[in-house]
């Protein structure tokens, strides 16, 4: 027997029998007019759509409103890097009142902007990565090997090397703040005590200035 003659011969015979309830409702239904009907469904769907309106206003002002548009971030973005980003309509609650609309090709981050973040001006500082630094700390660029894996958000001392007076350790558990990879060797940003850059200045002119990991 082919699938359409099993099909016509289910669809044929007498209706099936509903539950009582059911079967008095179709009665019911069957027995008004046609405009009744008709009538009746339509106030069912704008019932239905005027629902669905209250629910969205509700939503709306639980959160504040409409939504608004943002740009959140699409990556783990560490400090001095373009941020990347993409434009999405959030609840304006999670949405800061200096959060930019539009970013410009040069833009530098001042703080790291992880991945689902709504960037905000304060990661756009003019200071650049300074911009959340200690007050009596100071950003010295250092040359890294890329093999050592020093990154930023990461803490190193700092060490000065000299063929004269050997290695001396002028810092200790001090903040990366940035990695320049595009520097040629690539430079960290630490953040330094004022007399530490002293040393470190010193350390370049007589030698070579070291970073090694700390914990932090």
């Amino acid at each position: 027997m082919s699938v359409r003659a099993a099909v016509a011969r289910h669809l044929q015979g007498p209706p099936v029998a509903l539950p009582s309830v059911l079967d008095r409702c179709s009665e019911h239904w069957w027995g008004w007019s046609p405009r009744t009907r008709a009538a009746l469904v339509l106030l069912a769907l704008v019932a239905l759509v005027t629902a669905g309106e209250l629910r969205v206003a509700l939503v709306r002002d639980q959160w504040g409103g409409p939504p608004r548009r943002a740009l959140v971030a699409t990556a783990d973005v560490p400090v001095g890097q373009v941020p990347h980003v993409r434009a999405v309509h959030l609840p304006p609650a999670l949405v800061p009142d200096d959060a930019p609309q539009h970013v410009a090709d040069s833009t530098r981050l001042a703080f790291a902007l992880p991945e689902g973040t709504v960037l905000t001006r304060a990661h756009l500082s003019p200071r650049g990565p300074a911009a959340g630094l200690a007050h009596d700390l100071r950003v010295v660029p250092v040359p890294v090997d890329p093999g050592w894996d020093v990154r930023a958000g990461g803490w190193v001392d700092v060490w000065a090397l000299s063929p004269s007076a050997g290695s001396t350790r002028i810092a200790e558990h001090r903040p990366v703040l940035a990695v320049l990879s595009e520097d040629d060797p690539p430079s960290a940003l630490v953040g330094l005590g004022t007399t530490e850059v002293a040393a470190a200045m010193r350390g370049f002119a007589e030698g070579e200035v070291l970073l090694t990991h700390a914990p932090p």
